[in-house]
C-alpha cells in the first residue's frame, strides 16, 4: 500500500522490538503508548489465555502489573505519534477530536492518525486515516512531528453504531471466518466475538449439529459491509453480534458457570483430587497457566469424597474438543473475574418459564413460592429476597387479593411437593403496591412485601443483590429467568424449580414485537427472537437475575408477554435498577436501615 504520510526522519518502533535512538522525550511518549497498548491488548489475549511459548516476548522491559480492563477504553490523545496499521479510509476533517469522532462511528475501525494543520506537507494537513489491525493494536510506533493518534471510543460505550443484541436461533451468518473456537455455549461465543477486535458478528453450532467436528465451534466473522451479507436458516445454530458497539458496560471476560455433564479435553497441565466441581475450579483459578478444567466423577477417578480435577491448556485457550454426556463437570478459570465479595447477597450454593430445565438445590436460594390459602392452597407467584424482612415481586399478583392474611410465603424450597402442613412459611406484615401501578402492561408491576418475622439466611434461603442505578445501561450476556410457572401456555404449575438462560433484547427491539404498547424505560426484555424458551403463568413476579462481576443481580421482576416463548414475542420485566430509590426509600422507612444494593 502506498505510504498516505511523506517518509521522515525518526524511529520506527516496533511492538516486538526494543527502543531504539529517539530522542527522551519521544522515548517517554512511546513507552506511554505501550503501556496502553500493552492494557487495551490484555483483554483479548487473556480471554484467548495463550500460553507462553519459549523464545516468545513480545514486549522488552519491566512486567507491568496490568489488572482486566473490561472495556479497555482509552480516550487519550497521543500527540507526535504516528501508529501504524491497515489505512482503510482517509479524509479531510477539521480536529483531531473529529477524527476520532469518525473512528468510534466506523465498524472496522480501530485506532487513527490526524495530521495536524501544521504538518509538513501541505496537501495532507487535515487528513484523518482510520485503521485497523488483525490484532487490534498498532502494528508498529513512530515519532512523527505536527501529528496525533488514538484509539476508537467503541469500548468507551460512545459510538453512534447501535448494536443488536438479539441471538437468532437455527440462524448461520456467513461472510469472512476471523477465528473459530470451541465453546460450550453461545453465550461465551458472543463474549468471545464482543473482546475479539476483529469480530462483529458470530455462529455458534450447538452439540445438536450434525457434523460431529463441528459441534460446540463458534466461528467469528466479520464483513467488507459490517454486516452479515446473507444469513441462512440452519437448524442447531445460533447467531449473533457481538456487543462492542452498545451504549452499555460490555460483559465481564470471564466464564464463571460451571457445566454439568460436559468435558472440557485439552493439554493436561496438573492433576489433582478436590471435593466439588467448584474447589476444582478454584485449583485452575490459582494455576497460572490454567485455561479450563474438567472434574470427573467417575468411580475409578475419586478416592473417597475427593475425585479428580485436571487442569488443563490449549493453544487458544479453549477447549480443544467439548464432549457431552460425561460423567463429569467443567468451566474455566476466573482469573479475569473481578474478585467476588463473600457479603450475603448475590451468591449462590451451586454454580414463569417455558423450556427450561430442572434446577438444584441451593441454585436459586432468593427465589420464593407465593401461595395464597382460599378454598386450596396454591402457588400463585414468585418473588425475590432482597432482605431479611423484605421480598419483591410483581404488583398484579394481589390484583383482587390485597388481603395479608391470604398468602403465605415459602423460601429454601425446591419442589413444591416439599410443602406439608409442618413446612414453615412466612405471614405478610405489609404489601406496598407501587403507587403509578394500574395494570402490568403499563408498567410499574412492581410491590414490596414485608414479612412478619425476618428471616434467617442458610445456603438454600439468601437475598439476591439490587442493582445500582447506574447497572440500567449495564450489558449483562449470563440471565436466568427461574419460576415453578407452566412449562407450556396450556400447561400446569411444575413441581421442580425450573430455570432457563435468556438473552435480554433492547427496547427499541422489544418495542418492534409489541406494536400495541408502549414499551417504557422501565421495563426490560428477554427471550430468544424463535422462541422456545420464557417465562409463563405461575413464573409472574419472580426474578430475571444476571451475574456481573461474579455477583448476581435482580435485573428484572416477571410481569407480562404475548403467550409464552413464542416466535418474536419476549417477556417483558419490570427493570428493577430503575426502581431502586422506591425500594430503598420505603425498606428503610419501614425499619430504618438500608438493604445491600449489591454484595
Amino acid at each position: 500500500m502506498m505510504a498516505l504520510w511523506p517518509v521522515h526522519i525518526g524511529q520506527e518502533l516496533l511492538l516486538w522490538g526494543a527502543l531504539s535512538a529517539v530522542s527522551l522525550a519521544g522515548a517517554t511518549l512511546i513507552l506511554k503508548v505501550l503501556r496502553m497498548v500493552a492494557s487495551y491488548a490484555w483483554t483479548w489475549q487473556q480471554m484467548r489465555a495463550v500460553p507462553t511459548l519459549p523464545g516468545a516476548y513480545p514486549f522488552v522491559g519491566h512486567a507491568l502489573k496490568l489488572k482486566p480492563d473490561a472495556r479497555a477504553c482509552h480516550q487519550d490523545i497521543y500527540k507526535g505519534i504516528d501508529m501504524r496499521g491497515v489505512n482503510f479510509n482517509v479524509s479531510k476533517v477539521n480536529s483531531v477530536e473529529e477524527c476520532q469522532k469518525r473512528c468510534t462511528d466506523s465498524i472496522h475501525c480501530q485506532f487513527f492518525t490526524y495530521a495536524t494543520q501544521t504538518f509538513a506537507s501541505v496537501e495532507h494537513r487535515n487528513n484523518c486515516l482510520l485503521k485497523h489491525s488483525p490484532g487490534g493494536t498498532p502494528t508498529s510506533i513512530k515519532v512523527l512531528a505536527n501529528v496525533a493518534s488514538g484509539f476508537s471510543l467503541k469500548p468507551c460505550a460512545l459510538s453512534q453504531i447501535g448494536c443488536h443484541m438479539d441471538m437468532f436461533q437455527h440462524l448461520a451468518f456467513s461472510d469472512v471466518d476471523v477465528a473459530r473456537v470451541t465453546t460450550p455455549d453461545a453465550f461465551v461465543c458472543q463474549t468471545i466475538c464482543t473482546y475479539n477486535p476483529n469480530c462483529l458478528f458470530f455462529t455458534f453450532y450447538t452439540n445438536a449439529w450434525n457434523i460431529e467436528s463441528q459441534r460446540n465451534v463458534c466461528f467469528l466473522k466479520t464483513s467488507q459491509s459490517g454486516t452479515p451479507s446473507s444469513p441462512t436458516p440452519r437448524e442447531n445454530t445460533i447467531s449473533g453480534y457481538s456487543l462492542l458497539t452498545c451504549k452499555r458496560t460490555l460483559p465481564e471476560p470471564c466464564h464463571s458457570k460451571i457445566y454439568s455433564g460436559v468435558d472440557f479435553q485439552g493439554e493436561e497441565l496438573n492433576v489433582t483430587f478436590v471435593k466439588g466441581a467448584n474447589a476444582c475450579q478454584e485449583t485452575c483459578t490459582k494455576m497460572v497457566r490454567c485455561q479450563f478444567f474438567t472434574y470427573s466423577l467417575l468411580p475409578e477417578d475419586c478416592r473417597g469424597e475427593k475425585c479428580k480435577c485436571s487442569s488443563r491448556l490449549s493453544l487458544d485457550g479453549s477447549p480443544t474438543r467439548i464432549t457431552h454426556g460425561r460423567q463429569a463437570s467443567s468451566g474455566y478459570s476466573l482469573r479475569l473475574c473481578k474478585n467476588e465479595d463473600n457479603s450475603a447477597c448475590g451468591t449462590k450454593t451451586n454454580l414463569r418459564v417455558v423450556g427450561g430445565t430442572n434446577s438444584t438445590w441451593g441454585e436459586w436460594p432468593w427465589q420464593v413460592s407465593l401461595q395464597t390459602m382460599l378454598t386450596t392452597q396454591n402457588h400463585l407467584c414468585g418473588g425475590s429476597i432482597i432482605g431479611h424482612q423484605w421480598v419483591l415481586t410483581a404488583a398484579h399478583c394481589f390484583d383482587g387479593l390485597r388481603l395479608s392474611a391470604v398468602w403465605r410465603i415459602y423460601g429454601g424450597i425446591l419442589h413444591l411437593s416439599e410443602i406439608t402442613k409442618e413446612t414453615p412459611f412466612s405471614q405478610i406484615k405489609e404489601i406496598i403496591i407501587h403507587p403509578n401501578y394500574k395494570i402490568s402492561e403499563n408498567g410499574h408491576d412492581i410491590a414490596l412485601i414485608k414479612l412478619e418475622v425476618p428471616l434467617n439466611y442458610t445456603e438454600s434461603q439468601k437475598p439476591i443483590c439490587l442493582p445500582f442505578k447506574d447497572d440500567a445501561n449495564t450489558i449483562y450476556t449470563n440471565c436466568w429467568v427461574t419460576g415453578w410457572g407452566y412449562t407450556k401456555e396450556k400447561g400446569e404449575i411444575q413441581n421442580t424449580l425450573q430455570k432457563a438462560n435468556l438473552p435480554l433484547v433492547t427496547n427499541e427491539e422489544c418495542q418492534k414485537r409489541y406494536r400495541d404498547h408502549e414499551i417504557t424505560k422501565q421495563m426490560i426484555c428477554a427471550g430468544y427472537k424463535e422462541g422456545g424458551k420464557d417465562a409463563c403463568k405461575g413464573d409472574s413476579g419472580g426474578p430475571l437475575v444476571c451475574k456481573h462481576n461474579g455477583i448476581w443481580h435482580l435485573v428484572g421482576v416477571t410481569s407480562w408477554g404475548e403467550g409464552c416463548a413464542r416466535r418474536e414475542q419476549p417477556g417483558v420485566y419490570t427493570k428493577v435498577a430503575e426502581y431502586r430509590d422506591w425500594i430503598l426509600e420505603k425498606t428503610q422507612s419501614q425499619d430504618g436501615q438500608s438493604l445491600k444494593s449489591r454484595a
